[in-house]
């Protein structure tokens, strides 16, 4: 063995490459790539049920993740995988039914400031 090279110990983990967990994909199914900020929340319904898909393992820790709300980014950090392929393996949990995309309005739609102000306004003149 070179000398730089060293054994991985075994409690550090299995080590799979990003395209093994993927499938070979790049891209999601769906051609829809997720915003690092998008929330997700899984529906309750089990893809398992629905077309008689065996989820992988990464897919039921993301699910797990998703029981509460929470961003692409954090599903990357909390699995210690890279966005690309949560954006994928997403993608699939989405195309089955069991997560949903809460999308935040793009910064034209949002309500404006001087709006905001002029409720205040009014709740201050009551």
């Amino acid at each position: 063995m070179p000398s730089g090279d060293t054994w991985r110990r075994r409690e550090s983990g299995p080590v799979v490459r990003p395209y093994a967990v993927t499938g070979g994909r790049t891209e999601p199914a769906d051609g829809e790539v997720l915003d690092l900020l998008a929330v997700v929340i899984a529906t309750g319904r089990h893809a398992e049920d629905a077309d008689g898909t065996v989820l992988t393992p990464e897919h039921r820790r993301i699910l797990n993740l998703c029981r509460r709300q929470v961003t692409v980014a954090d599903v990357a950090a909390d699995t210690a995988l890279p966005v690309g392929v949560i954006r994928v393996l997403l993608a699939d949990l989405m195309i089955q039914g069991a997560i949903t995309v809460v999308r935040q309005r793009p910064a034209g739609q949002r309500t404006g400031s001087d709006v905001l102000q002029e409720i205040l306004n009014g709740l201050r003149a009551l």
